[in-house]
């Protein structure tokens, strides 16, 4: 759960009782089980589910400066007990304003009816550290969770007096993906004065409660003035399913049950991204600056460039020789101030060290273009792969990542320097048919970002087999990666060693190929030259076919012989969402053995859908040998709901292609032999 913080601004406003919904929270009362509860084994809604949700309660009181939560967990199954274990995530920061948790509470309710109460103690543990925060969770174990229980507990989290934090509600909570019956959220906002310390430092005057609110249909918050003047922001929902995961779906972040709320200075949307998208862009300028050592690092990179395409290549291959410390390491402050440095503070400094993140060699290339004339701007960008890009959240957090735009040519052109080993012109698959916040003279602008074509993230998979009599086969697999695929696997090879990544490569054919085939990875070419294509080879071998009488059953292309349905179900709840657009390409020739013909072999045949998918499959025969061709390319990366039916019988006609054999028949009586390669 996100909390936005805000302090107090003015202390002498009259005192105002707290005023909440009744509940089991707000009490402290226990919620008596019926019988239905404790002889209840499964939930019609979710067949197999490993527990449920019966209560669950949030509250935040701002005066009081504390959230409380509450729940009652139904557990179904053996693997639902791991739910006894409690975690409760929070930070303590540095400065003396984190949180605390205390009155933790629970019982465990037998299904007999027996009571145990939680008597063990909740201890730490840290997750993590950064310059301000220790982020840590308190865990506690729930007492004799057993197959029936119901295990109900509550703890609350208190922080310091001047500070008052706006609650998000996950209404799915989407670690879990349990069923909840009944779900009650409350949040008692202040009516002070606040203060609202933005990016920069800048402090602001809270006027306005803000909500973006992604609800189960029919549900909506709950606005309620009470007498006093006072207001109560509430979701009351029931029997909510649990969020699920689907095959090719939109990020969790932007499509689960949830309600962001925070104060903010802001009376408009366009408000907000007008002067928000200001700060942000001084503050971007200010990293950027204009230093004379900048400069002359451009001059020097761009010296006897004909055109400015080619200075923006000289730059961006310049950018990309420093050290991205977001796939290597950061160093920590001690090991900076050992050396002399303080914290990078613009693109000086990246340049000076040779290292920076990812963002900050974004802006460093910005600069460097800047330096040598250029019309260059920044532009934040949100992370596809975490969430869409929302307007009607005003919050600049969901805004993740920085690219560079230059104009030459009379049009924009996109860069992704922050992301290594990114072609020059493109932007990683994150960062593309995205949007954000972007510079433009002076001013900034919502804007989209550039898209790519199928064809720029292209696969080619080549297998050359030798068949022996019994099915056995050696041979070799080359695979070609050029884009967003190549991108991928350079950057895991900055995350990992040679053997590791040999071991990742080897794995995902091993994957592909027929079981038990044994992979050895031979040689991979252009690991380190990003406009080239990344160039993988294989040795393999193992049992390609079944052998049956005097016939020998192959698979058609030995790279989905494999897949199972990519849609396997007829009804959908969301979008079909891919990464990217691509194109996958296979050839696969075999060579049989004498004394052998091919009986069958798949035959030629294409399948569309719309202008946006396709597929074909042809086949070849030559000498002693056989080559099947498979092509498919996937023109969109986004499909709405309501073409899933049509989507779903493309993928359902091309995967029966997929699964279609080779049929060899032999021709003599007398047994082949083949000498192995």
């Amino acid at each position: 759960m996100r909390f936005q913080a805000v302090r107090l601004l003015q202390l002498c406003v009259a005192s105002i009782p707290c005023v909440l919904a009744a509940s089991a929270v707000a009490q402290n009362q226990w919620i008596a089980p019926t019988p239905e509860e404790l002889h209840m084994t499964s939930i019609s809604e979710v067949p197999g589910a490993k527990a449920v949700i019966l209560n669950r309660e949030e509250i935040t009181d701002d005066d009081n400066h504390m959230r409380s939560r509450y729940m009652r967990i139904k557990i179904l199954t053996d693997a639902g007990k791991d739910l006894g274990d409690v975690r409760a995530v929070y930070d303590r920061r540095s400065d003396g304003h984190g949180y605390v948790v205390s009155e933790v509470a629970g019982r465990t309710i037998q299904p007999d009816g027996t009571v145990v109460p939680l008597t063990g103690k909740p201890f730490d543990k840290v997750l993590g550290k950064d310059k301000e925060n220790q982020y840590t969770v308190k865990v506690f174990t729930m007492p004799a969770v057993q197959v029936g229980s119901i295990i109900e507990y509550r703890y609350k989290v208190r922080w310091e007096d001047n500070l008052y934090f706006s609650p998000d509600w996950d209404i799915q909570e989407t670690d879990e993906d349990l069923f909840l019956r009944k779900g009650h959220f409350l949040w008692k906002p202040t009516d002070k004065q606040l203060s609202h310390t933005s990016r920069g430092g800048r402090e602001s005057y809270t006027s306005m409660l803000v909500w973006d609110p992604v609800l189960p249909p029919n549900t909506d918050v709950k606005r309620t003035q009470l007498p006093n003047g006072r207001q109560l922001m509430e979701v009351n929902v029931a029997n909510v399913l649990p969020y699920g995961r689907e095959e090719y779906m939109p990020p969790i972040n932007s499509s689960y049950y949830h309600v962001h709320f925070y104060y903010s200075p802001y009376r408009t949307g366009q408000e907000f991204w007008s002067t928000e998208g200001k700060y942000w862009s001084a503050d971007t300028n200010k990293f950027i600056g204009n230093s004379n050592f900048v400069h002359d690092a451009a001059a020097k990179a761009v010296a006897g460039a004909a055109s400015d395409e080619d200075k923006l290549r000289r730059l961006y291959a310049f950018t990309s020789e420093l050290e991205n410390t977001d796939y290597t390491r950061q160093r920590t402050a001690a090991e900076e101030k050992s050396q002399g440095l303080k914290q990078t503070q613009s693109a000086e400094d990246v340049l000076r060290r040779k290292r920076g993140t990812s963002d900050e060699i974004a802006l460093t290339f910005v600069a460097l273009a800047r330096a040598a004339g250029m019309n260059a701007s920044a532009m934040v960008v949100t992370d596809r792969d975490h969430r869409l890009f929302n307007v009607n959240w005003m919050d600049m957090r969901q805004l993740e990542d920085d690219i560079a735009i230059v104009n030459y040519g009379g049009a924009d052109h996109f860069f992704d320097p922050g992301s290594p080993y990114c072609p020059f012109g493109h932007l990683a698959w994150p960062h593309s048919d995205s949007a954000g916040v972007r510079q433009q003279g002076k001013d900034t602008v919502l804007a989209p970002t550039s898209g790519e074509s199928y064809k720029y993230s292209r696969t080619a998979r080549v297998a050359d087999l030798k068949l022996e009599d019994g099915g056995h086969m050696e041979g070799t697999v080359t695979i070609t990666f050029q884009g967003s695929p190549a991108v991928r696997w350079r950057q895991a090879a900055l995350k990992n060693d040679e053997a590791e990544l040999h071991e990742q490569m080897k794995k995902s054919l091993e994957e592909m190929m027929p079981g038990g085939s044994e992979v050895e990875v031979k040689s991979i070419e252009n690991l380190k030259a990003a406009e080239q294509p990344l160039k993988v080879t294989y040795s393999v071998k193992g049992n390609l076919g079944n052998a049956a009488g005097s016939r020998v059953v192959l698979p058609a292309d030995i790279f989905v012989a494999g897949d199972r349905p990519v849609f396997p179900h007829e009804k959908r709840e969301r979008p079909v969402y891919f990464p990217y657009a691509q194109m996958v390409q296979d050839a696969m020739r075999i060579a049989y053995p004498s004394g052998f013909s091919v009986e069958s072999a798949p035959t030629d045949d294409s399948v569309k859908y719309k202008t946006q998918a396709a597929y074909t499959q042809r086949s070849k025969q030559t000498g002693n040998s056989v080559t099947i061709w498979r092509d498919f390319l996937i023109g969109e990366f986004y499909y709405p709901l309501d073409s899933y039916p049509q989507l779903r019988e493309f993928y359902s006609n091309f995967e029966r292609k997929d699964h279609s054999s080779i049929v060899l028949k032999r021709t003599s009586q007398e047994k082949a032999s083949v000498e192995k390669p």
